[in-house]
Protein backbone atom coordinates (compact mmCIF):
# COMPACT_ATOMS: atom_id res chain seq x y z
CA UNK A 1 0.00 0.00 0.00
CA UNK A 2 1.64 3.22 -0.87
CA UNK A 3 1.88 6.26 2.10
CA UNK A 4 -1.06 8.02 2.94
CA UNK A 5 -2.10 8.69 6.46
CA UNK A 6 0.58 8.30 9.76
CA UNK A 7 -0.52 4.63 10.26
CA UNK A 8 0.59 3.90 6.89
CA UNK A 9 4.20 4.07 7.28
CA UNK A 10 4.89 1.82 9.81
CA UNK A 11 2.61 -0.53 7.48
CA UNK A 12 4.91 0.32 4.17
CA UNK A 13 8.27 0.03 6.22
CA UNK A 14 7.09 -3.28 7.96
CA UNK A 15 6.60 -4.49 3.78
CA UNK A 16 9.82 -2.89 3.15
CA UNK A 17 11.66 -5.10 6.53
CA UNK A 18 9.89 -8.07 4.59
CA UNK A 19 11.43 -7.23 1.27
CA UNK A 20 14.32 -6.26 2.31
CA UNK A 21 15.09 -10.32 3.63
CA UNK A 22 15.00 -11.36 0.04
CA UNK A 23 17.27 -8.63 -1.02
CA UNK A 24 20.27 -9.61 1.31
CA UNK A 25 19.57 -13.42 0.75
CA UNK A 26 20.17 -12.95 -2.59
CA UNK A 27 22.88 -10.76 -2.20
CA UNK A 28 24.52 -13.75 -0.54
CA UNK A 29 23.02 -13.82 2.63
CA UNK A 30 25.60 -13.07 4.67
CA UNK A 31 26.27 -9.83 7.03
CA UNK A 32 29.20 -8.51 4.79
CA UNK A 33 27.69 -8.73 2.12
CA UNK A 34 23.91 -7.57 3.00
CA UNK A 35 22.36 -4.13 1.76
CA UNK A 36 23.27 -1.24 3.49
CA UNK A 37 21.92 2.45 3.58
CA UNK A 38 23.78 5.71 4.34
CA UNK A 39 25.27 5.71 7.61
CA UNK A 40 25.77 2.19 7.11
CA UNK A 41 21.55 1.64 7.78
CA UNK A 42 21.03 -2.28 8.13
CA UNK A 43 17.49 -4.11 7.76
CA UNK A 44 17.73 -4.92 11.48
CA UNK A 45 17.98 -0.52 12.08
CA UNK A 46 15.79 0.02 9.76
CA UNK A 47 13.21 -2.41 11.85
CA UNK A 48 14.03 -1.20 14.88
CA UNK A 49 13.04 2.62 13.58
CA UNK A 50 9.82 1.34 12.17
CA UNK A 51 9.52 -0.14 15.81
CA UNK A 52 10.29 3.14 17.18
CA UNK A 53 7.88 5.08 15.12
CA UNK A 54 5.04 2.70 15.61
CA UNK A 55 5.41 3.15 19.61
CA UNK A 56 5.58 6.95 19.02
CA UNK A 57 2.31 6.71 16.71
CA UNK A 58 0.26 4.50 19.69
CA UNK A 59 2.07 6.68 22.30
CA UNK A 60 0.59 9.74 20.43
CA UNK A 61 -2.79 8.18 20.58
CA UNK A 62 -2.54 8.40 24.08
CA UNK A 63 -1.41 12.05 24.40
CA UNK A 64 -4.49 12.80 22.51
CA UNK A 65 -6.18 10.80 25.14
CA UNK A 66 -5.11 12.72 27.74
CA UNK A 67 -6.26 16.02 26.50
CA UNK A 68 -9.59 14.50 26.13
CA UNK A 69 -10.19 13.18 29.57
CA UNK A 70 -8.49 16.35 30.69
CA UNK A 71 -10.96 18.42 29.08
CA UNK A 72 -14.18 16.17 30.03
CA UNK A 73 -12.46 16.76 33.81
CA UNK A 74 -12.98 20.71 33.00
CA UNK A 75 -15.78 20.60 31.69
CA UNK A 76 -17.12 18.75 34.84
CA UNK A 77 -15.88 21.02 37.39
CA UNK A 78 -17.25 23.89 35.17
CA UNK A 79 -20.58 22.76 35.52
CA UNK A 80 -20.42 22.05 39.24
CA UNK A 81 -18.99 25.38 39.92
CA UNK A 82 -21.86 27.07 37.76
CA UNK A 83 -24.30 24.67 40.20
CA UNK A 84 -22.90 26.09 42.85
CA UNK A 85 -22.52 29.88 42.01
CA UNK A 86 -26.55 29.54 41.34
CA UNK A 87 -26.89 28.62 44.75
CA UNK A 88 -24.97 31.22 46.08
CA UNK A 89 -27.05 33.56 44.08
CA UNK A 90 -30.29 32.10 45.38
CA UNK A 91 -28.90 31.84 48.73
CA UNK A 92 -27.86 35.83 48.97
CA UNK A 93 -32.11 36.18 47.42
CA UNK A 94 -33.37 34.04 49.93
CA UNK A 95 -31.27 35.21 53.19
CA UNK A 96 -30.19 38.68 52.27
CA UNK A 97 -32.73 40.42 50.00
CA UNK A 98 -32.48 43.50 51.26
CA UNK A 99 -28.50 43.59 51.85
CA UNK A 100 -25.94 45.17 49.75
CA UNK A 101 -24.26 41.82 49.19
CA UNK A 102 -27.93 40.95 46.83
CA UNK A 103 -27.25 43.33 43.95
CA UNK A 104 -23.60 42.37 44.04
CA UNK A 105 -23.59 38.44 43.31
CA UNK A 106 -22.15 38.15 39.79
CA UNK A 107 -24.18 36.16 37.02
CA UNK A 108 -23.60 33.13 35.93
CA UNK A 109 -20.63 33.03 33.47
CA UNK A 110 -21.53 31.25 29.75
CA UNK A 111 -20.39 27.51 29.30
CA UNK A 112 -18.05 28.35 26.50
CA UNK A 113 -16.29 31.26 27.41
CA UNK A 114 -12.58 31.50 28.08
CA UNK A 115 -10.86 30.56 30.64
CA UNK A 116 -10.33 34.27 32.54
CA UNK A 117 -13.83 35.27 31.77
CA UNK A 118 -15.13 32.00 32.75
CA UNK A 119 -13.39 31.92 36.10
CA UNK A 120 -13.56 35.81 37.07
CA UNK A 121 -17.32 35.52 38.06
CA UNK A 122 -16.31 32.54 40.49
CA UNK A 123 -13.61 34.29 41.85
CA UNK A 124 -15.85 37.36 42.86
CA UNK A 125 -17.95 35.17 44.13
CA UNK A 126 -15.58 33.43 46.28
CA UNK A 127 -14.41 37.49 47.28
CA UNK A 128 -18.45 38.31 47.85
CA UNK A 129 -18.59 35.44 50.57
CA UNK A 130 -15.88 35.80 52.74
CA UNK A 131 -16.98 39.52 53.07
CA UNK A 132 -20.49 38.27 54.09
CA UNK A 133 -18.44 35.95 56.57
CA UNK A 134 -17.21 38.74 57.79
CA UNK A 135 -19.59 41.29 58.44
CA UNK A 136 -21.45 40.84 61.73
CA UNK A 137 -24.05 43.86 61.09
CA UNK A 138 -26.84 42.10 58.63
CA UNK A 139 -29.82 42.33 60.74
CA UNK A 140 -30.81 38.60 61.44
CA UNK A 141 -27.81 36.99 60.24
CA UNK A 142 -25.38 34.99 61.90
CA UNK A 143 -21.95 34.70 59.55
CA UNK A 144 -20.95 32.23 58.13
CA UNK A 145 -22.81 31.69 55.58
CA UNK A 146 -23.13 27.62 54.21
CA UNK A 147 -25.05 26.57 51.93
CA UNK A 148 -26.59 23.01 52.37
CA UNK A 149 -22.85 21.94 53.55
CA UNK A 150 -20.86 24.19 51.07
CA UNK A 151 -18.92 26.64 52.62
CA UNK A 152 -16.75 28.99 51.16
CA UNK A 153 -13.29 27.41 51.74
CA UNK A 154 -14.73 24.33 49.58
CA UNK A 155 -16.44 26.58 46.82
CA UNK A 156 -12.77 28.49 46.65
CA UNK A 157 -11.11 24.91 46.52
CA UNK A 158 -13.76 23.86 43.77
CA UNK A 159 -12.45 26.90 41.93
CA UNK A 160 -8.95 26.20 42.74
CA UNK A 161 -9.43 22.40 41.21
CA UNK A 162 -11.18 24.17 37.72
CA UNK A 163 -8.18 26.60 37.23
CA UNK A 164 -6.13 23.35 37.89
CA UNK A 165 -7.88 21.29 35.05
CA UNK A 166 -7.73 24.42 32.59
CA UNK A 167 -3.50 24.16 33.39
CA UNK A 168 -3.66 20.34 32.88
CA UNK A 169 -5.21 21.00 29.42
CA UNK A 170 -2.79 23.59 28.43
CA UNK A 171 -0.24 21.02 29.78
CA UNK A 172 -1.74 18.70 27.74
CA UNK A 173 -1.66 20.20 24.12
CA UNK A 174 1.80 21.38 24.77
CA UNK A 175 2.64 17.89 25.16
CA UNK A 176 0.78 17.21 21.61
CA UNK A 177 1.91 19.97 19.92
CA UNK A 178 5.75 19.01 20.69
CA UNK A 179 4.65 15.57 19.87
CA UNK A 180 3.53 16.72 16.44
CA UNK A 181 6.89 18.07 15.69
CA UNK A 182 8.78 15.15 16.40
CA UNK A 183 6.21 12.44 14.56
CA UNK A 184 7.11 14.49 11.69
CA UNK A 185 10.66 14.39 12.16
CA UNK A 186 10.10 10.43 12.41
CA UNK A 187 7.97 10.56 9.19
CA UNK A 188 10.61 12.36 7.49
CA UNK A 189 13.64 10.44 7.99
CA UNK A 190 11.51 7.29 7.60
CA UNK A 191 10.36 8.61 4.45
CA UNK A 192 14.31 9.26 3.59
CA UNK A 193 14.79 6.10 4.24
CA UNK A 194 12.16 4.42 2.07
CA UNK A 195 13.39 6.47 -0.79
CA UNK A 196 17.08 5.29 -0.34
CA UNK A 197 16.12 1.35 -0.08
CA UNK A 198 13.86 1.93 -3.12
CA UNK A 199 16.84 3.75 -4.89
CA UNK A 200 19.79 1.20 -3.82
CA UNK A 201 17.63 -2.17 -4.91
CA UNK A 202 17.11 -0.90 -8.20
CA UNK A 203 20.58 0.39 -8.47
CA UNK A 204 21.79 -3.17 -7.86
CA UNK A 205 19.96 -5.02 -9.47
CA UNK A 206 18.22 -2.65 -12.25
CA UNK A 207 14.79 -1.77 -13.39
CA UNK A 208 13.91 -5.05 -14.68
CA UNK A 209 14.58 -7.48 -11.74
CA UNK A 210 11.78 -9.06 -9.75
CA UNK A 211 13.19 -7.59 -6.68
CA UNK A 212 12.91 -4.32 -8.31
CA UNK A 213 9.32 -4.81 -9.76
CA UNK A 214 8.23 -6.24 -6.67
CA UNK A 215 9.26 -3.23 -4.24
CA UNK A 216 6.43 -1.42 -2.14
CA UNK A 217 5.24 1.74 -3.50
CA UNK A 218 5.60 4.77 -1.36
CA UNK A 219 2.95 7.03 -3.85
CA UNK A 220 -0.05 5.83 -5.52
CA UNK A 221 0.04 5.45 -9.63
CA UNK A 222 -0.50 8.23 -11.36
CA UNK A 223 -3.75 9.01 -13.17
CA UNK A 224 -5.98 7.08 -11.54
CA UNK A 225 -6.86 9.59 -8.73
CA UNK A 226 -11.05 9.43 -7.66
CA UNK A 227 -13.70 11.41 -7.82
CA UNK A 228 -13.70 13.22 -4.04
CA UNK A 229 -17.60 12.19 -2.32
CA UNK A 230 -19.47 15.40 -1.10
CA UNK A 231 -19.75 14.89 3.28
CA UNK A 232 -22.37 16.38 5.06
CA UNK A 233 -22.97 16.51 8.60
CA UNK A 234 -24.10 18.14 11.55
CA UNK A 235 -24.85 17.71 15.73
CA UNK A 236 -27.74 15.32 17.03
CA UNK A 237 -28.95 16.56 20.17
CA UNK A 238 -30.82 13.19 20.66
CA UNK A 239 -27.89 10.98 20.79
CA UNK A 240 -24.82 13.35 21.32
CA UNK A 241 -23.09 13.00 18.44
CA UNK A 242 -21.93 14.02 15.17
CA UNK A 243 -23.82 12.71 12.30
CA UNK A 244 -21.96 12.24 9.28
CA UNK A 245 -23.17 11.31 5.62
CA UNK A 246 -21.51 11.80 1.98
CA UNK A 247 -22.11 10.72 -1.80
CA UNK A 248 -21.22 7.41 -2.90
CA UNK A 249 -18.11 6.24 -5.05
CA UNK A 250 -18.92 4.62 -8.25
CA UNK A 251 -14.80 3.75 -8.83
CA UNK A 252 -14.74 0.53 -10.14
CA UNK A 253 -11.45 0.15 -7.54
CA UNK A 254 -12.73 1.26 -4.65
CA UNK A 255 -11.45 -0.10 -1.42
CA UNK A 256 -13.38 1.36 1.39
CA UNK A 257 -13.98 5.38 2.79
CA UNK A 258 -11.59 6.72 5.76
CA UNK A 259 -12.91 9.11 7.71
CA UNK A 260 -10.40 11.75 9.48
CA UNK A 261 -10.72 14.68 12.07
CA UNK A 262 -8.30 17.49 12.74
CA UNK A 263 -9.37 19.29 15.92
CA UNK A 264 -10.35 22.62 15.89
CA UNK A 265 -12.14 25.24 13.24
CA UNK A 266 -9.78 24.28 10.44
CA UNK A 267 -8.84 21.43 8.91
CA UNK A 268 -5.29 20.43 9.25
CA UNK A 269 -3.67 17.51 7.63
CA UNK A 270 -0.69 17.50 9.98
CA UNK A 271 -2.99 17.14 12.93
CA UNK A 272 -5.87 14.75 11.97
CA UNK A 273 -6.04 11.19 12.58
CA UNK A 274 -8.05 8.36 11.32
CA UNK A 275 -11.55 8.03 12.78
CA UNK A 276 -12.51 5.22 11.21
CA UNK A 277 -12.08 2.80 8.24
CA UNK A 278 -15.43 2.23 6.59
CA UNK A 279 -16.41 -0.51 4.04
CA UNK A 280 -17.70 0.19 0.33
CA UNK A 281 -21.44 0.54 0.18
CA UNK A 282 -21.67 2.45 4.00
CA UNK A 283 -22.30 6.31 3.36
CA UNK A 284 -22.91 7.28 7.13
CA UNK A 285 -21.33 7.33 10.05
CA UNK A 286 -21.88 8.78 14.09
CA UNK A 287 -19.23 10.04 16.04
CA UNK A 288 -18.09 11.43 19.31
CA UNK A 289 -14.52 12.17 18.07
CA UNK A 290 -13.14 15.25 18.61
CA UNK A 291 -16.16 16.22 19.92
CA UNK A 292 -16.70 14.78 23.99
CA UNK A 293 -17.19 17.99 25.39
CA UNK A 294 -19.32 20.93 25.84
CA UNK A 295 -17.84 23.81 23.24
CA UNK A 296 -15.43 21.31 21.47
CA UNK A 297 -14.97 21.84 17.22
CA UNK A 298 -13.82 19.29 15.21
CA UNK A 299 -13.00 19.13 11.31
CA UNK A 300 -13.73 16.37 8.94
CA UNK A 301 -12.45 15.20 5.65
CA UNK A 302 -13.99 11.53 4.07
CA UNK A 303 -11.33 10.20 1.73
CA UNK A 304 -12.08 7.68 -0.93
CA UNK A 305 -9.37 5.15 -1.12
CA UNK A 306 -8.86 2.96 -3.89
CA UNK A 307 -7.53 -0.64 -4.38
CA UNK A 308 -4.48 1.46 -6.44
CA UNK A 309 -3.78 3.30 -3.29
CA UNK A 310 -5.02 6.58 -4.78
CA UNK A 311 -6.81 8.41 -2.81
CA UNK A 312 -9.31 11.61 -2.72
CA UNK A 313 -10.29 14.12 0.12
CA UNK A 314 -13.66 15.58 0.48
CA UNK A 315 -14.96 19.03 1.33
CA UNK A 316 -14.74 19.77 5.17
CA UNK A 317 -17.43 19.84 7.53
CA UNK A 318 -16.79 21.76 10.51
CA UNK A 319 -18.91 20.62 13.81
CA UNK A 320 -19.13 22.10 16.84
CA UNK A 321 -20.73 20.33 20.11
CA UNK A 322 -23.40 22.31 21.99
Amino acid sequence: MPLSDFGSFVVVMDEIGLHWADVNAALGGTTATDLKLEGALTRAGFITAKDVLDAFLIGFEDLENAREIGAGARDNLKGTLRQKLGQFRGMLRAVLPTSKYAAAAPALPNFGADESKFLSPFDDAASLWLRINADTTIAGFTPPLVIAGLTQALFAADILACRAAYHAIREAENNLNVARKERQTLLDDARERMVQYRAAVEGIFGPTHPLTLSLPALSAAPGSTPDASTLSGNWNATTSEADLAWTVSDDPNLHNYQLRMSPGATYDADTATVVANIPAGTLTLSTTTGLNNSGDVASFKLFVLLTTGNEAGSNTITITRP
